[in-house]
């Protein structure tokens, strides 16, 4: 009996082998791909690889979104520089249709200059540079230089 029951035991083991031995093996590549070929698991691929697209677009966007704040910022300080010397080019012109039309101005003229002169003179010998004195007195850059050029 001992013998038979071996027998049927190893009997089983065989058969359990050679069914086993049917069944195709599957590399783990193939199986992965055959999952991911599945219709749902393509749909998430594709979803996935927008969400990467979109994300690269909107850091692109943020970068130029910094560009254009800065040219903004940049813009808005020249504009303000142009008005500046708008309203310093109006005051000359002003100035000198003056002198034209009063002659006898010319001599209150040349003590308004005398009095320019010292007050670049002063804020010069304060410490301030050149860009400062003009804003403070109003005058353009270039003719605070000369001014303290006729210093020298």
């Amino acid at each position: 009996m001992v013998y038979l029951l071996f027998f049927t035991g190893l009997g089983m083991t065989l058969f359990a082998a050679r069914e086993l031995a049917k069944i195709k093996k599957e590399p783990f590549d193939d199986a992965l791909r055959a999952e991911v070929d599945r219709p749902l698991n393509r749909e998430l691929v594709v979803l996935y690889q927008l969400q990467e697209s979109v994300e690269a677009n909107l850091a692109e966007l943020d970068e130029k979104n910094q560009v254009f704040h800065h040219l903004v910022t940049r813009l808005e300080k020249q504009r303000e520089t142009v008005d500046f010397r708008m309203q310093q080019l109006e005051r000359l012109i002003s100035r000198a249709e003056a002198v034209l039309n009063n002659p006898a101005g010319r001599t209150v003229s040349d003590s308004t200059h005398r009095f320019q002169h010292q007050q670049v003179y002063q804020l010069y010998d304060r410490g301030l540079d050149v860009t400062d004195v003009a804003v403070q007195l109003g005058l353009g850059r270039g003719e605070v230089e000369l001014i303290l050029g006729l210093r020298r």
